[in-house]
């Protein structure tokens, strides 16, 4: 039973953290609109954001692992509070880039899930048990994009922008005691080894050693890339083609629901087949979406269409990649490990972000932004294939 209430309460804090970043693109035409900043600058604002969170993330992993989940999440959760706050006294492009896009995405990097998942898979050590729970957080994760996208819209539409992030600032505070429930013991191991001394800079030269880790890594990229641009540019495509935008609110809104299915299944199958076979699947099939979304006439029917199969694939991505690097290198530096793949993630999300808003201002239009997306699909598709996954990892302790 307490490790249900482990996983609903970490669940939570991923929820608000995915919620508060995957909803960004319900503000940005008000944003555009009311503030007359570039499509560009407010792009790469988001950019550094998911930058920012990305980059921070194994660094907030490596001290949760040696000072504490506790006071690590209850810090980074204050912050994001702070970073709404900050963000939506915004008088400029570049006030509004080092509160939101640095202040905030350094906050959210800290409740990110490499730190979260990190922290639950000490509690379930074999790795189909890791696996499947590893699906329901990201599920749980991907509810926040659900429910907060309706309500996100809804305040946009009443207050604007600016006051909704305030009001979503106090909302956030409300969330910090999900992070007590990392003080519960962790399970002790009845056929406990002893195992060789080893430091985090040293696991991580092993980690880059290997080629498997490096593949992963340029895989994530593309998937960065991916989410970023569809949260954020689904509105302004719609906008675009001349769709109300309560459609693209829906989509968004569907892509999280249908996210929460297709984590669980993705978590699920990782523990029974291969999961660089589940990663290729995936990849693949993105890219065949998103170029079906670029060739058919766009109607609020196809919009919808897309938004329920893209979400399915959405942040399905996670399981088996978070699933190889526990196979690889064990759970006891997995926050950072799984975290240094989920900088490339975000890395991949800042280009996602810049050259969807650079798209728009140029050529009023985001078809160059989708063919990139199609084209780094297919190599993220390749990549993942050479993969080689052990029997069974081989844990390195500090």
């Amino acid at each position: 039973m307490i490790k249900v209430l482990l996983v609903l309460s970490a669940g939570l804090i991923l929820a608000s953290n995915n919620g508060a970043r995957m909803t960004l693109g319900v503000f940005y035409p008000d944003i555009l609109s009311s503030t007359m900043w570039s499509a560009t600058s407010i792009g790469f604002t988001f950019g550094l954001l998911n930058l920012a969170w990305g980059s921070f993330s194994p660094i907030a992993g490596a001290i949760a692992e040696q000072k504490g989940y506790v006071k690590t999440l209850l810090a980074g959760m204050f912050l994001v509070s702070i970073g709404y706050f900050l963000a939506s006294l915004a008088s400029s492009p570049l006030f509004f880039t080092l509160s939101f896009g640095v202040v905030f995405g350094i906050a959210a990097g800290v409740t990110s899930i490499p730190v979260i998942i990190g922290g639950v898979g000490k509690y379930f050590p074999d790795d189909k048990s890791r696996s499947l729970v590893t699906g329901v957080l990201t599920s749980l994760a991907a509810s926040g994009m659900f429910i907060l996208t309706p309500i996100n819209h809804h305040l946009t539409s009443l207050f604007g922008w600016s006051k909704s992030f305030q009001i979503l600032s106090v909302c956030f505070l409300i969330t910090l005691p999900l992070a007590f429930i990392f003080l519960i013991p962790k399970p002790q191991l009845t056929n406990k080894k002893e195992f060789t001394k080893r430091k985090i800079k040293d696991v991580i030269k092993t980690a880059f050693q290997d080629k498997s880790y490096r593949y992963l890594i340029l895989g994530f990229f593309v998937c960065g890339f991916h989410v970023a641009l569809i949260s954020q540019y689904l509105p302004i495509f719609t906008a675009l083609k001349n769709i109300d935008g309560s459609v693209a609110a829906t989509g968004l809104t569907l892509i999280g629901l249908c996210n929460m299915i297709g984590t669980v299944i993705s978590g699920k199958v990782s523990g029974l087949i291969k999961k660089r076979f589940v990663l290729t699947f995936i990849y693949a099939t993105r890219s065949i979406v998103i170029f079906l979304l670029m060739v058919l006439p766009t109607s609020p029917t196809i919009i919808i269409t897309f938004s329920c199969v893209i979400g399915l694939l959405w942040l399905s991505t996670v399981p088996p990649t978070s699933g190889i690097v526990a196979n690889l290198f064990g759970t006891r530096y997995l926050s950072t490990l799984f975290g240094i793949v989920m900088v490339s993630h975000q890395l991949g999300a800042f280009f996602g972000s810049f050259i969807g808003g650079l798209a728009v201002d140029l050529y009023g239009s985001l078809n160059i932004a989708w063919i990139l997306a199609i084209l780094i699909s297919l190599f993220s598709a390749v990549i993942h294939l050479p993969i080689k996954e052990k029997i069974k990892s081989e844990e390195v302790f500090a």
